[in-house]
């Protein structure tokens, strides 16, 4: 498999953008027919926020968090949902067909910016069609509530072609203006793109050729030939960063030294754009726009955990690239608390050498060392460096994948180089059947992401679930009428968050309810009064415990509790209408009228 084009230059620009774009938009078409699923009950569904266009304004003010219930400042990804609400009301297929519309759009641009930093036609289909059918992406795509992964890795992808475009476009302040604009709205779709200045960084000084005016080293002295005039700028072609799949890094002394004047002159004149739009977003984030929400302990509340803990993460990470086999929506980490365990040593000497093979490729294959350190350098926002509510999720991994992909297309590439020839057709055979496997493995998990009771039936089969699958289960079970099938799910949901010291309030509620249900009154208040003492501010079970104490002729301490419920969710209608009716029950209908008219005003 040589680099030479198997297309003519000008109709495979054209052709091949669209037909890898397009086959993307095929593998994902059937989440069309999805329901809704996971957290896109909390996104959208159950969500006031996107339903009103009164609301809008609460995007650029502190009005955010309260009205919308979100944990983070991501307002692009809210207004795509007030727009898909708009056109489609509560229709899946108008919000799936956004989420499949924008992950065609990263395709197209991954492939731009490929060719962009390559100029080598056979990578850039080969890691495009990677991107384009990789199993893991699947849940990033297929949840509507994950939204902001793609829209960050639009804009982000967007950020660095036109920063790389800099170089060849004679409209060079447009491209500048237009990169960091993207990286702002990158910014405000996820906070994982404030990786970006870095990565712009390692492009620069990895890939010099992405960045070079010209095209070769200029000829030593004493090496021009009589007769021999220097090429015109305008018909040299610019350098391939892959001169063959097992090509060597760039050479010359005088050549490298006008590199690195180069990258000098750049790093003054666009660097400071980025580190200001940078700084800026943080004092927006953290000052204008912060979050009440409470903060979020590290793993087993200690550093030291966190590191072991991130470490075996990380290498699951790594892990599922390679054998994306069980995939799940909800991983269950147990945190390791020290470094003499099997797990946490065999990721670290898989991540030692990763590091090794990085920086022993630094000089004869840049290409390598770049593509490596994209991958790691975008995640680590999600290495729990500042402690997030999920510490391992596939959607971290969307763009991350980026840099995977560019990884395995080289990988193609040299072990195609090095194989004989005559072996040729049972290596290329060997690429088809991964990628034909991966396809296949892609359309298949599509299907699990249906609807709930198939997402969690199927998460719940792999020991890697968390105790949310079981949960989430025992919820539809529950309102399938399965009682018996709900309960067991909750008990171990409640068995796996005790094996990571996790108290979960959910569930102790949701069994209440399940007892409640069953008749079984006081195992019931038992498991409310468990969820309180997790969360003394959760309304629903203040609300379903003054409940049975009504029933049970307790109603001063029923009135307690309902009064709390309202407290903590004072718009929720049905609190209200619930005290309404025990005043009415004891004969105080002043009361009674009060919380029936609250009531009433709040019904939407």
């Amino acid at each position: 498999m040589s680099n030479r084009p198997f297309l003519s230059t000008k109709t495979a620009r054209i052709f091949l953008p669209i037909l890898v774009s397009s086959i993307s938009f095929l593998v994902y078409l059937n989440t069309l027919h999805h329901q809704f699923v996971f957290d896109d009950f909390r996104v959208i569904v159950n969500n006031p926020f996107i339903k009103d266009w009164k609301f809008f304004s609460a995007l650029f003010n502190c009005d955010y968090f309260k009205i919308s219930g979100e944990l983070s400042y991501r307002p692009l990804v809210t207004a795509s949902y007030f727009t898909d609400y708009a056109i489609w009301g509560l229709n899946s297929f108008g919000f799936h067909l956004t989420n499949l519309i924008l992950h065609t759009l990263n395709t197209f641009i991954v492939y731009l910016l490929l060719f962009k930093i390559t100029r080598n036609f056979n990578l850039t289909v080969l890691s495009c069609l990677f991107f384009s059918i990789h199993p893991i992406l699947t849940e990033t795509v297929n949840s509507v509530g994950f939204r902001e992964d793609l829209l960050c890795a639009t804009f982000f992808l967007l950020t660095v072609f036109f920063y790389v475009k800099l170089n060849t476009s004679k409209y060079k302040k447009i491209c500048c203006v237009a990169s960091l604009l993207a990286y702002f709205f990158s910014l405000l779709s996820k906070e994982m793109a404030i990786s970006l200045p870095v990565i712009i960084f390692v492009l620069d000084w990895f890939l010099p050729q992405s960045r070079a005016a010209i095209s070769h080293p200029p000829p030593s002295k004493g090496r021009r030939e009589p007769g021999n005039l220097p090429i015109p700028v305008h018909h040299q072609k610019l350098a391939h960063t892959f001169p063959s799949p097992c090509g060597r890094g760039l050479g010359g002394g005088d050549f490298e030294s006008a590199l690195k004047t180069n990258l000098k002159t750049r790093i003054l004149r666009y660097y400071p754009g980025f580190i200001l739009t940078s700084i800026g977003y943080m004092l927006l984030r953290l000052v204008f726009f912060k979050s009440t929400i409470e903060h979020v302990a590290y793993p087993g509340n200690s550093l030291v955990t966190n590191f072991l803990t991130m470490t075996k993460v990380i290498a699951s990470y790594i892990k599922l690239w390679f054998f994306p086999i069980v995939l799940n929506p909800d991983y269950h980490v147990t945190f390791e608390t020290t470094p003499i365990k099997l797990p946490f040593l065999i990721s670290l000497a898989l991540l030692v050498c990763i590091a090794f093979l990085a920086v022993r490729l630094y000089r004869q294959q840049k290409e390598i060392t770049f593509a490596i350190l994209w991958i790691f350098i975008t995640l680590i926002p999600v290495m729990n460096l500042i402690p997030i509510g999920n510490i391992m999720a596939e959607r971290y991994l969307y763009l991350p994948s980026f840099g995977f992909c560019l990884f395995a297309g080289i990988l193609i590439l040299k072990i195609h180089a090095r194989v004989p020839k005559a072996y040729h057709p049972l290596v290329n055979a060997c690429f088809a059947a991964i990628f034909i496997l991966s396809l296949a493995h892609t359309i298949r998990h599509n299907r699990i992401w249906f609807d709930r009771t198939t997402l969690w039936s199927y998460a719940v089969y792999n020991t890697s679930c968390s105790f949310n699958a079981h949960n989430n289960l025992g919820k539809q079970y529950f309102l399938n009428d399965k009682i018996d099938e709900a309960m067991r799910e909750y008990n171990i949901a409640l068995s796996k968050a005790s094996e990571i010291q996790y108290k979960y309030p959910i569930t102790h509620h949701n069994l209440g309810l399940v007892y409640d249900t069953k008749g079984m009154y006081d195992d019931a208040m038992r498991e409310y009064q468990n969820a309180l003492r997790i969360d003394p501010k959760y309304s629903e079970s203040h609300n379903n415990l003054g409940i049975i104490l009504f029933k049970n002729k307790q109603v001063d301490l029923a009135i307690e509790e309902f009064n709390k419920a309202i407290s903590f969710d004072p718009n929720n209608p049905i609190y209200h209408q619930n005290l309404a009716k025990l005043y009415y029950e004891i004969n105080m209908p002043n009361e009674a009228k009060i919380e029936q008219d609250l009531a009433n005003q709040l019904k939407p």
